[in-house]
């Protein structure tokens, strides 16, 4: 059986949206894969013609859509998603060069404690040169 509704609500980034009957009662989830290949996106407001199956969940689900109407509500007459904006991305934080500062320093130290050893170690010293001589 076919029923007619009004697509309420579309979320262009999950593919899904929600079709209102005509006749009445809930709303009715839809995925994008309902919609016919006409390369046109689904619209909040426009009309539809479609059927209802039960998934196995019991959650029921509108298939096989049909456009009715070529119409489409302007962009400003259409309601704000409010719900459905994409997150915003996230700033690259620059590092501060009191930061760098630190790490520089930091390096600096770590190769003097490691170099400093190592050249004792290995008999550069003045002391050690005299002593051989």
């Amino acid at each position: 059986m076919r029923f007619e509704g009004t697509l309420d609500s579309w979320y262009a980034e999950r593919g899904h949206g929600l079709v209102k009957p005509e006749q009445g009662g809930d709303r009715v989830f839809v995925h994008v894969s309902s919609f016919p290949l006409d390369g046109q996106t689904p619209q909040e407001g426009e009309r539809l013609s479609f059927e209802v199956v039960s998934k196995s969940d019991g959650t029921k689900q509108a298939v096989r859509l049909q456009r009715l109407e070529a119409f489409r509500l302007p962009s400003q007459l259409r309601p704000a998603r409010t719900g459905s904006r994409p997150p915003r991305p996230i700033a690259r934080r620059r590092t501060s060069p009191l930061t760098w500062m630190v790490l520089v320093l930091l390096a600096l130290g770590v190769g003097a404690t490691v170099w400093a050893p190592a050249s004792h170690a290995l008999g550069n010293s003045k002391a050690a040169a005299q002593a051989r001589r």
